[in-house]
């Protein structure tokens, strides 16, 4: 990979440097849903723009199931 080009799943963990509760990665997930159910199909800028946020938004919610497992 080039300088120029940096990794989705990069962004994804600096964007969530730890698990969120699971109530809130679940209503941030739910939010984003909502915002982008919308989101022109042919309209490359928000489809990247949708998938962007809902990688993270996703990323996010297993972050939070994960680290609830952990504490059960």
């Amino acid at each position: 990979m080039t300088a120029d080009v940096q990794s989705l799943r990069d962004t994804a963990d600096v964007a969530l440097q730890e698990a969120p509760p699971f109530d809130t990665a679940l209503q941030a997930a739910r939010d984003s849903l909502t915002e982008y159910a919308t989101a022109d199909i042919h309209d490359h800028h928000e489809m990247i723009t949708a998938a962007v946020a809902l990688y993270i938004r996703l990323h996010g919610l297993v972050a939070a199931l994960e680290a609830q497992e952990g504490t059960q």
